[in-house]
């Protein structure tokens, strides 16, 4: 009995057109390795400069850097540094993960929880 060559079709090309073992099917693609921007980005504003503060050398982020020329100008009185300073803060403050306002209610608010919550509990009893 001859043997029958494999059935090409959906799903099933012809064996001599398939990718070899170890061939990638783009070859000029991107190369293993390379970083993408945000991380090139994210290395950047990570990387270490010595900078005098006080009299005295110190190592600090590009980031932590810009930040605080940002801050000292804002404080300087420039408008734009403002805004965008108040910006940040703003985005840094409703970013924060887990952070729950539960303790920043004042007396008052406290005191219509209690009551409300009490309540709640006669409520129950009574059904």
């Amino acid at each position: 009995m001859a043997k029958q060559p494999p059935k090409t079709g959906y799903s099933k090309p012809p064996i001599a057109t398939q990718f070899k073992a170890g061939q990638s099917g783009n070859p000029k693609g991107r190369p293993k390795g390379s970083k993408n921007l945000r991380t090139l980005i994210k290395q950047a504003a990570d990387a270490k400069i010595v900078v005098q503060e006080g009299g005295r050398r110190k190592k600090v982020s590009k980031m932590d850097l810009a930040v605080t020329q940002m801050m000292n100008k804002a404080a300087q009185g420039e408008p734009r540094f403002i805004h965008m300073a108040l910006d940040q803060v703003r985005s840094a403050e409703t970013a924060l993960p887990g952070d729950n306002r539960t303790d920043d209610f004042a007396e008052a608010d406290r005191r219509i929880i209690a009551q409300v919550l009490e309540r709640m509990g006669r409520n129950r009893e009574g059904a």
